[in-house]
Order: structure tokens, then sequence, then C-alpha cells
């Protein structure tokens, strides 16, 4: 982490910071682990979820699956996972000794820049994966999709979740030229799989998807979808697609992750297409969506007799599903635990929403990128939310929503997966994973 990491440098990296030349050279140094097949997805919401509901089904269909995710919650090694599990430390730290040199050399002999932390976190866990023999990889974009480090991998399906404004600082202030960045991915002849779309992005992605005489599927036209709330952490759902009938328990709340499903029962249907044995069997369907371990979506936790939930959303787009997500009958009745990270647009999310909380308490996460509470609630004040504390640490701010809450109000924290993970660890005792010694560069030499 001590390279150019645009994930947690306050400085916005511009597109002539990004270069498949470097990571292209780097990975020719490792005799190119990219080649295992691939699933590659890109999007702006729901690409994580798609990804761990995808390694979730293969995993119990008998596939060695190797799945590559950002962020992380709680450990960097969360992102390099086989068959669910996280890279060991030890095999993580073997990894990196190993792969150091020729990252140094690379970045000093080449003619495109310094490696960054992305990139070798991609190296990282390609290699990893390469060396236990998975039989597919599942590899989520970091950022945009076309000059995006995961963007050489060998892709037998891609996956393109819906498309909103986000990071329009490096990918573009508009929804084609988002989508455009996004649509990168899309490989000659290889068929993609387009979630719902606002018009302007359907429209790029089967522009691209023609130029590439790539087979397009789109998820809203080859099935339907409808579920039922078992309780706050499961839903019962039911996705009829052209080929089957598929009903199940989903381990992930709220209507969203119903598409989300749908957009993965369609790309396993494709897989089936390319002679994996993923969906002969409903049972292993059904196993992986009712298993998955994704959290801090959606998720509800309790801490000294309160409820919180969780949720990772980071943009207006989905902030309205974690709206559509709660019962109205707690409108009115939520405390709201917030705190966001530049790159991201705050007073459209706390616009929305000022209609289901009573106030606001405004927190900094240890994240380098971490608005201040000041200018979160400047945000609140503007959108005549009630401002009813500011705390420059997450857990300062937890303590002050559950004083306030009464028996019949919950807490909702989200914002980023920075403050969703801290709160996490306060609740659940999990160990905190900090980097003092990181120099976050500012402007990266690149």
């Amino acid at each position: 982490m001590s390279l150019a990491d645009f994930e947690r440098s306050r400085s916005a990296p511009q597109h002539s910071s990004f270069h498949l030349e470097r990571m292209s050279l780097l990975l020719e140094r490792f005799n190119n682990p990219n080649k295992k097949p691939s699933i590659h997805i890109a999007g702006t919401n729901g690409k994580g979820s798609v990804a761990a509901m995808l390694s979730a089904v293969l995993t119990r269909a008998g596939y060695l699956t190797g799945l590559y995710t950002s962020p992380h919650l709680h450990t960097v090694r969360e992102r390099l996972r086989v068959n669910g599990e996280p890279v060991s430390e030890s095999t993580f730290a073997s990894l990196v000794s190993r792969t150091w040199p020729e990252v140094c050399n690379v970045s000093a002999e080449g003619s495109y820049g310094g490696i960054t932390t992305f990139e070798i976190m991609t190296l990282l866990a390609l290699i990893h994966f390469a060396e236990k023999a998975v039989n597919l990889q599942i590899i989520e974009v970091g950022l945009g999709g076309r000059l995006d480090a995961t963007n050489l991998v060998n892709s037998e399906i891609t996956i393109i979740t819906p498309i909103g404004l986000d990071h329009v600082g490096t990918l573009g202030n508009t929804i084609r030229k988002i989508a455009r960045e996004k649509a990168g991915i899309i490989k000659p002849k290889v068929p993609v799989i387009m979630a719902p779309q606002v018009p302007e992005a359907e429209a790029v992605i089967k522009e691209v998807a023609d130029k590439h005489e790539a087979k397009l599927i789109d998820v809203a036209q080859e099935c339907n979808w409808s579920g039922e709330s078992v309780n706050h952490k499961k839903q019962k759902a039911k996705i009829k697609t052209k080929l089957d009938e598929y009903k199940f328990d989903l381990s992930l709340y709220g209507e969203h992750q119903l598409q989300n499903a749908a957009t993965s029962i369609i790309a396993l249907e494709q897989l089936s297409y390319k002679g994996y044995k993923v969906i002969d069997s409903h049972s292993a369907l059904s196993s992986g969506f009712a298993n998955i371990d994704w959290p801090g979506r959606m998720e509800e936790v309790e801490l000294n007799g309160k409820r919180i939930i969780l949720d990772g959303a980071h943009n207006k787009f989905a902030i309205d599903q974690l709206i559509n997500s709660i019962p109205v009958s707690h409108y009115g009745r939520i405390i709201l635990v917030f705190g966001a990270l530049l790159g991201h647009s705050v007073y459209p999310m706390i616009s929305r929403l000022t209609e289901i909380c009573r106030g606001i308490v405004a927190v900094r996460s240890r994240h380098p990128k971490a608005f201040s509470s000041l200018e979160i609630a400047k945000s609140a004040e503007a959108t005549g939310l009630k401002v009813l504390g500011k705390t420059e640490t997450v857990d300062s701010g937890l303590n002050l929503a559950l004083q306030m809450t009464n028996s019949e109000e919950i807490i909702v924290a989200t914002g980023s997966i920075s403050v969703v993970g801290e709160v996490r660890e306060r609740v659940l005792g999990i160990p905190v994973e900090r980097y003092p010694n990181i120099r976050i560069v500012e402007k990266p030499d690149i």
C-alpha cells in the first residue's frame, strides 16, 4: 500500500494515470497468470453482490472458484478468495514477497510509470488463483473498466451491472461517458450479460457489443423475478427465465438483490451453454444462494439491545435501493450514522435519506479519503435534515446514536463501506487492520 493508491489517495486520478501496458508488462514477468477462464464484472452498483452470488453457486456446484473483489470490509485479504475463503496471512505475505522485486523493476525500468496498489493486488489474485488451479475465476472491475487493471483477463462471460453517476471526476460526468468506460470490458464474440440499465447506458452497451460482435443478453428481457421477505436476513426468490424456473432462499435482503440474483442466473445459464454443469441440479444453485457470504449489505446486527442496519450504499442509486428495502413502518424512526468518501456525491445521498430519518449523526471513518464530520453535517443541514451530532470517529458516532435511539427506533449506518466496516468491527469484535506506517501519495508520479 506504499504504492500509488487511488482508493486511499485524496487526489482523484485522471485517465492519463491508467495504462494497460503497465499491467501487461507486469503479467508477462510472471508467465501471464491472467489466462484462466474468467467471469468479468463491471458496473456502478451490484457488481460485488453478483460476484459473491456466482462464487457461492459455482462453489456448491463443485467448481474450485476464485473471487477477486474490492474494496474490503476488514482485511485486505478478503479481496482474494478461493471457494469463499480469504487468502491466508502466510500465503498473502509469500505472494507479496515473491512479486515485490519485479513490481519494483517494472516501476523503475518500464516506460509506463509506477505500479499501483490495485495493480499489484490484481497480480496477486491472478497468481494465487493460478497456483490453486481454480476452474473459474470471478473478477470484479476496480474502477471503470476500459483501462482497469483487470481488463486483461480471459473472459468466458462479461457482466455489466446497473450503471449510474459515480466517480465522475475520473470516469466522466454523464451516464454515456461512464457507460463507455464500463463497456470497455466487452471482448470480441464474448457473451455480455446486461443487467437492467437506464436508456443512455443501455444504448452505449448495445453499441459496443455490436461493434465486437458480442452476443448481448438483456436480463430484463430474458427473465422476470419476484420475492417475498422471510425476515431481515433472507427472502424467498422466484426467477423465471426462458430456460427454467428457479425458486430458492436468498440470503441477501432487499429488492435490488432479486435483480442481482436474476443477473447471476442468466450468467449461470450462459455458462451451461459453455459446458459448465451449474444449473443441472437446482440443489447446488439453491444451496449457493442460501449461503452467500457478503456482509455489510442490508445486514442487521444488534448492540446494547438496539437494532442496527448496515449497508455500504455510496451513491444516490444505491441509497434509493436502501430506502426501497426498508419497511415503510420504519420511516421517521431511523437515526442515521453517515460518513462518505471524496469522489462520492454526499448531498444527493443525504437528500434522499431525509425521507426516512429523524436525524443524522455525521461521522468520519478511518479511511484517508473520508469527508470530515463537519462537511457531512453541512450537507445534511442544507437538505433540512436535523443534525444530532458530529464526531470524528465512527465509534463515537455510534455511541451517540445508541444513546439517542429509543426501543422503537433503529440505527442505519451507511454512506461508505468504510463506515459499515468500522461499525461491524465494534459490534462483532472484529480485529482492526490498520496501516499507520503507510504514506498516502497525494499526487502519484505515474
